[in-house]
């Protein structure tokens, strides 16, 4: 297939880019550079020592939120490109009605228009908020606590009015992603920073791991190359009338204390802050539909990386 990838410059883009070219996709990459970087992007021929693009893949800089889309043709759409700062969105939330909502239409609109087949978009698990009812299937009752969740939540709302028999449309709520590449707070961009990177970073420079508050808030970490292999397998959904929405998740809860002690090394309690005190996911829907497993363990990663 010929697949579009918006934000395939960032931390779950660029693995996503790298998946799909060695399944044999034709990709285009669509981004703005505000958090990727194109080094990831980048490979060595082995036999010429060239640097460059590989074969099979298109890179368009530009910004969603104004930019017409580039006119090529594709089967189908990976929508990942959003700010994602929470903190950021609390601040400044007209951004990310912009970076969500408006590049959102603008990119779906323009994949109706070029008769995209598929539209793979990703939404959030923030989107459940303070729910603390878990494990969170599909419908549990969302409640966002941030600009960042409540625009992603409008953006789903806003993709079911494009699903079609013409144009396929699935939303996936990602939990907390982690993985090779990712953000650690030392790139000097405001893009999402998570406590794995940040613990792995502070554990290799024997500085004491920083936990907030208590560090019992649990999260369901998913592996990054698990995400992309329920982006792929999304492809696959048949058409249904009611937009389908899935958890991409772990199944999995792990304390934030329990990450800090699985590396070891000394642990720096810092204060708390305004976050849900539980997050795991209910990943039967997509298991069952999908045909999707997690594959992998944070806990056997986390030891892999030490």
């Amino acid at each position: 297939m010929k697949i579009v990838v918006t934000g395939g410059a960032g931390f779950i883009g660029h693995h996503l880019v790298w998946h799909l070219l060695d399944l044999g996709h034709e990709v285009t990459v669509v981004d703005n550079f505000s958090t990727g970087e194109i080094d990831r992007l980048i490979c060595q021929d082995a036999e010429t020592g060239f640097m460059g693009l590989p074969h099979g893949l298109e890179v368009y800089n530009l910004d969603i939120t104004e930019a017409a889309m580039p006119p090529v043709e594709c089967d189908a759409l990976v929508h990942l490109a959003a700010p994602i700062s929470v903190e950021e969105s609390l601040k400044n939330p007209e951004k990310y009605r912009q970076g969500i909502i408006t590049a959102s239409k603008n990119v779906f609109n323009w994949a109706r228009g070029m008769g995209v087949k598929h539209i793979v978009a990703a939404s959030t698990a923030a989107v459940y908020g303070g729910n603390q009812e878990v494990p969170l299937d599909e419908e549990a009752r969302t409640e966002p606590m941030s600009p960042y969740a409540k625009y992603k939540l409008e953006m789903e709302d806003c993709l079911s009015k494009y699903n079609s028999r013409d144009l396929n449309c699935v939303a996936l709520r990602f939990f907390n992603v982690y993985g090779e590449g990712q953000n650690d707070g030392t790139t000097g961009n405001n893009g999402y920073l998570s406590a794995i990177p940040i613990f792995l970073r502070q554990y290799q420079s024997f500085e004491p791991i920083t936990v907030t508050g208590d560090g019992l808030q649990t999260r369901d970490f998913v592996y990054v190359e698990d995400v992309c292999a329920a982006i792929c397998s999304a492809f696959e959904q048949e058409w249904q009338v009611d937009m389908p929405i899935y958890n991409v998740g772990s199944g999995k809860e792990w304390s934030v204390l329990k990450i800090a002690e699985t590396l070891g090394g000394e642990i720096q309690h810092i204060p708390a802050r305004q976050e849900p005190r539980r997050s795991l996911a209910d990943v039967t829907a997509i298991k069952r539909e999908l045909n999707w497993e997690p594959k992998t363990d944070l806990l056997e990663w986390l030891k892999m990386q030490k």
